[in-house]
């Protein structure tokens, strides 16, 4: 276990970077919650239907790839973003890998938010809520390791991270479908 010292020097490290990730995801939401409205005129029915079979292609991708292999970008973000400050550049970091644009997603989980949020045009506050919870929960491995910061946590993580995702996007895939059969698309 990490000592107490340890961690109340960098949770405020964490929390610009928390708050960096999820006002990344908002965006991320606000964006494909304006963007939706581009699919509005196309019928409900249709609409449902396509997006039940891009999240069981998403899903299915995921559980049988090694790795997942969706149009993103695989270049890390600059370092450069630390220059000014590790409050800042965490923050500024957050903000880059909260959006979801410029990093790597590791998961069809959040590939299938973005579809439930593009094809079933939820109210803007569904996708706003839907990107604050993915900015959000990418810095949660961030505080779980500022606050265990145990020497064998990086290597179970390394050991389960795919077995994770995956799931991750079973779930993920699961509750977003329900959602949208259960409200008509």
């Amino acid at each position: 276990m990490a000592s107490v010292r340890g961690p109340r020097l960098q949770l405020p490290l964490w929390a610009a970077f928390a708050a960096g990730t999820t006002l990344g995801g908002l965006g991320t939401g606000v964006a494909l919650g304006v963007l939706s409205g581009l699919l509005s005129p196309v019928p409900a029915p249709v609409r449902l239907g396509l997006f039940g079979a891009v999240a069981l292609g998403l899903v299915l991708l995921d559980l049988r790839s090694p790795t997942l292999r969706l149009p993103q970008r695989t270049e890390l973000i600059p370092q450069e973003v630390f220059q000014r400050g590790m409050a800042r550049g965490g923050f500024l970091f957050g903000l880059e890998y909260g959006c979801g644009w410029r990093t790597l997603i590791p998961s069809a989980a959040s590939y299938v938010a973005a579809a439930f949020v593009l094809l079933l045009v939820p109210p803007l506050g569904w996708a706003v809520l839907l990107g604050t919870a993915f900015g959000l929960s990418r810095s949660l491995a961030v505080l779980q390791y500022v606050l265990l910061g145990a020497p064998g946590w990086q290597a179970f993580l390394g050991r389960h991270s795919r077995v994770l995702e995956r799931t991750g996007s079973v779930l993920a895939a699961a509750l977003l479908v329900t959602a949208a059969v259960l409200h008509g698309g």
